[in-house]
């Protein structure tokens, strides 16, 4: 025999009546209210505290972690424009070291009428 039909079914008449098929949705709220007024002060303090705790905790995890993303590509630019600018300082140095070479300062000697005396070259030592 099946429990007669209520507006919600409670766990004590589906006990009297034979029936255990009790869904979640067939759960009185009174019952929830009841177990929940059960509860002392600090229990639910304390419940209320955990709870507040993970909801932080887990935003301040995805903060952290968009934070980290944000850091790292950051220093992927950084990285960027250091290894351009080694580039660049390259080839400067190379422009430099073409520019000072001996055959282009002896043509630069040359065109302003200086000549090559050898006599007068010394060599700087540490």
């Amino acid at each position: 025999m099946a429990a007669k039909p209520k507006e919600y079914f409670d766990i004590k008449t589906a006990n009297q009546n034979g029936s255990y098929n009790i869904s979640a949705d067939s759960i009185a709220p009174e019952l929830l209210t009841r177990k929940f007024k059960k509860l002392s002060t600090v229990e639910k303090v304390f419940y209320l505290s955990v709870i507040v705790t993970t909801i932080v905790l887990a935003i301040g995890m995805v903060f952290v972690r968009t934070k980290i993303i944000e850091v790292e590509q950051n220093t992927l630019t950084i990285q960027a424009e250091v290894s351009t600018k080694e580039d660049q300082l390259k080839a400067y140095d190379q422009q430099i070291n073409e520019l000072m070479g001996d055959d282009r300062v002896m043509k630069q000697a040359r065109d302003s009428g200086l000549k090559q005396n050898n006599d007068n070259v010394i060599k700087a030592t540490k």
